[in-house]
């Protein structure tokens, strides 16, 4: 717990949106309805459910199967993007970086990898295909909350815009060498099958709060007893100060928003889908997907062209999204060859490349 605290107090991001959160407070004034709290709930449940997988290695067990399967460069990109694209889906795009860099770097001692390449586009999938599902992120988690979305309304949404990444995933396939390689091994995890299946079955009891099927009370106490369960410690080791963070962007978008000038020109200007979309798209670059999320959505109903925009937005710069730094800061953990730089001005054209392409879609789909 104590290494838990210390790691909230070194959080940059979380440091940053605290300063902010008390400057925001004294620009403008803030009500208790702000902090969403079925949001604030949602999230802590699913980032301990998150944490029990993460203890157990289930991601990174499935990911190592396949991978000793691999015999080409492009089979061990497509797995890893996949693998990308899915995990985010299910497991959130900050796991998936989490659990797929690590995995990056341990091949590349046996396999010669476009490490940067790879790593940008793991990065650029995993934002795309947590889009696909309520759950895939924090933003989409705000919305389905604060607009009521049931998962086949959410569906509606993302299905065109995941669809389409999941194509361009396969193309951009087409860029890596079919060169053979030996086969790539991989350190051995063990799986206790008990575990799993307790495990599976709390996921279906949080997931129905999450989409509000239960209350999301009893899925909270659910996983708290599988944590407590599989290993108490796990509840000490969950992440608090993502969940502080939000609640800091809660307070910064609660004061911000009653700040007249903004008031008055949001709720002028969040007026169509195009206006939304491409406010949602720009304001990300600058101040994060969550948050613009956050702010935006209480100047619009246009629910679509937020979802799309904000989807978009994660593209582009690092502070685009929160999972965009995150791959950042696990490079810099593994790679002490100065090619940092390298990295970020890489990371920045592939992610403004699909940004620029995805902002034609997105647009395109917003009209239709």
């Amino acid at each position: 717990m104590i290494s838990n605290i210390k790691r909230i107090f070194t959080d940059k991001t979380f440091l940053v949106t605290l300063v902010l959160a008390i400057l925001a407070l004294s620009l403008g004034t803030i009500h208790l309805a702000d902090i969403d709290l079925k949001t604030i709930l949602a999230l802590l449940t699913l980032m301990i459910t998150i944490a029990i997988y993460e203890k157990l290695h289930l991601l990174r067990y499935m990911a190592n199967v396949i991978i000793e399967k691999c015999q080409s460069i492009r089979a061990i990109v497509m797995v890893i993007l996949l693998f990308s694209f899915f995990g985010a889906m299910l497991f959130t795009n900050d796991v998936a970086i989490l659990t797929l860099i690590p995995i990056v770097f341990n091949i590349r001692r046996q396999v010669k990898l476009p490490t940067i390449g790879l790593v940008s586009l793991m990065t650029v999938y995993a934002n795309l295909g947590s889009a696909m599902t309520p759950f895939g992120n924090p933003q989409n988690l705000y919305l389905v909350s604060y607009f009521h979305l049931d998962i086949l309304a959410f569906l509606k949404l993302s299905l065109p815009i995941g669809l389409i990444s999941l194509a361009t995933l396969f193309i951009v396939l087409f860029g890596f060498s079919k060169a053979k390689i030996a086969a790539v091994k991989t350190p051995h995890i063990a799986i206790n099958l008990t575990q799993v299946i307790i495990l599976v079955v709390t996921t279906l009891i949080v997931l129905m709060g999450v989409l509000s099927v239960i209350s999301i009370w009893f899925a909270l106490i659910a996983s708290l007893a599988c944590a407590f369960w599989i290993k108490g410690e796990i509840v000490a080791e969950v992440d608090y100060g993502i969940i502080l963070t939000f609640i800091n962007f809660f307070i910064i978008v609660g004061a911000v928003s009653r700040i007249p000038l903004i008031h008055d020109f949001l709720a002028t200007y969040m007026t169509h889908n195009t206006s939304v979309f491409t406010t949602s798209v720009g304001m990300s670059q600058v101040i994060s997907n969550v948050p613009a999320a956050v702010l935006l959505s209480k100047f619009t109903d246009h629910v679509a062209a937020l979802y799309l925009g904000v989807t978009v937005g994660g593209l582009g710069t690092f502070i685009a999204s929160l999972a965009n730094l995150l791959a950042l800061r696990q490079y810099q953990a593994f790679v002490h060859d100065g090619t940092v730089k390298k990295f970020i001005r890489q990371f920045t054209l592939i992610n403004v490349v699909y940004l620029v392409i995805f902002f034609g879609i997105g647009f395109v789909l917003v009209t239709i």
